[in-house]
């Protein structure tokens, strides 16, 4: 029987440029003098109207064509942590799952430019709804693919748009009559992401396997550049999520932490159930204690050797949407290992409270590395397959390469 998996969160539009020099004069122009000024940075997000403010100029007109040198988006994609996940999870495990996106468009042609897109999916579109006389979310993704020794990099401009006025109340009880309930880059999902503590409460309650994957929370480096960004009403929320996932910068701003082994031990200390952390083309750490994931101890786990040297070889697209990728590949791997346990499926009467299973965490991030690895054989972060089992197909050849990667360290 399927697994259920429901995902709130960032939906947007993906407007790529995919040839920046993020060591041009143009770039260096806007670049950030202090935390939540609304310049660029490397790999983190600014708004279009803190960019605007920030520059004194206009972003579509003056700031961008300066630092794409007049071109056009090299492609228009979907994007957005909570849907790019999601589409790779169904694509992944698309004989195991159901998977429905909760989330708002607005009433324009970017929305219906974008649902088009997703209508491409196996996505059940039926709890995302349209905000009248407001503008869909967008981001101009601007890649270099060159920075950091060739591992490229993105800065990102963002537009929330209609996601501000999406509400809690408007995610009904069929979001948490999922097996896996998914809250992914609800900081660019303002209101969802303000009563968090209470939805992760409320998908516990019901027995869920709750996931946070979490995106760059400019609103709250703005507001307080100095203090931890804050996770949904209160701390709160740490203990009803059994697994989080986060970069290395977001897992600093959250916990305040200066390095990741002090952030993990902060998310464990507030009753997270499992970690897992990645660093761009670096290793990820993890770390888990709890009745679903069992005990791994802290550690780390290299990322795909078959893709750097396929990149390296030339095979290239760019960088964006590898983390949420990632997400997505663990969320397809837990799904799997799920349909494997009756016990914990909702229409079985089965529940996660109190019931220890012990899913094999190092399984699901070896489906997320890879995951995240193929991202960067495509420009965007969405694979539009043109058949199903597609995707899978090139997920299991990287897979097979990083086992035998494994075997060998």
């Amino acid at each position: 029987m399927a697994v259920r998996i429901s995902g709130v969160g960032c939906c947007l539009l993906d407007r790529i440029y995919g040839s920046i020099d993020f060591h041009s004069d143009a770039f260096r122009k806007y670049l950030s003098m202090k935390a939540g000024d609304g310049g660029l940075e490397p790999g983190k997000l600014t708004f279009e109207e803190e960019l605007e403010r920030f520059a004194g100029q206009h972003f579509a007109s003056e700031i961008l064509p300066l630092l794409t040198n007049g071109c056009k988006a090299d492609k228009e994609n979907i994007g957005g942590p909570c849907i790019v996940a999601l589409i790779n999870a169904s694509q992944f495990a698309y004989k195991e799952s159901e998977v429905s996106f909760y989330g708002c468009r607005g009433d324009d042609e970017v929305g219906a430019d974008l649902l088009q897109k997703l209508t491409q999916t196996s996505l059940d579109l039926s709890h995302y709804r349209i905000e009248k006389n407001s503008e869909t979310a967008s981001t101009s993704v601007l890649s270099d693919p060159n920075y950091d020794n060739g591992h490229g990099e993105r800065t990102f401009v963002n537009t929330i748009g209609a996601s501000w006025h999406y509400l809690p109340d408007e995610v009904d009880e069929s979001f948490y009559d999922s097996e896996i309930c998914v809250f992914g880059g609800t900081a660019l999902v303002p209101r969802i992401h303000q009563e968090l503590s209470s939805m992760l409460k409320r998908a516990k309650a019901k027995g869920c396997i709750t996931i946070v994957n979490t995106v760059y929370d400019f609103i709250n480096e703005k507001k307080n550049p100095d203090k931890r960004w804050p996770l949904g009403e209160s701390d709160e929320s740490y203990q009803f999520i059994d697994l989080l996932l986060v970069d290395h910068e977001e897992a600093l701003r959250l916990s305040g932490c200066q390095d990741i082994p002090s952030a993990i031990a902060f998310f464990r200390e507030k009753g997270t159930g499992a970690v897992v952390v990645t660093n761009g083309a670096h290793n990820i750490s993890l770390w888990a204690d709890s009745p679903l994931f069992g005990k791994v101890m802290e550690q780390t786990m290299p990322v795909s050797e078959a893709v750097g040297n396929a990149i390296k070889a030339g095979k290239k697209g760019d960088s964006t949407g590898c983390g949420d990728n990632f997400a997505g590949g663990i969320i397809g791997s837990l799904a799997m290992q799920i349909s494997l346990t009756p016990i914990l499926s909702k229409r079985e009467g089965g529940t996660t409270n109190n019931v220890r299973c012990s899913f094999d965490l190092r399984e699901a991030c070896r489906w997320g590395i890879v995951s995240g690895g193929f991202a960067c054989f495509y420009y965007g972060g969405t694979y539009l397959e043109e058949k199903e089992g597609e995707k899978l197909a090139q997920l299991q050849a990287l897979y097979d390469q990083y086992l035998k990667q494994e075997h060998v360290c």
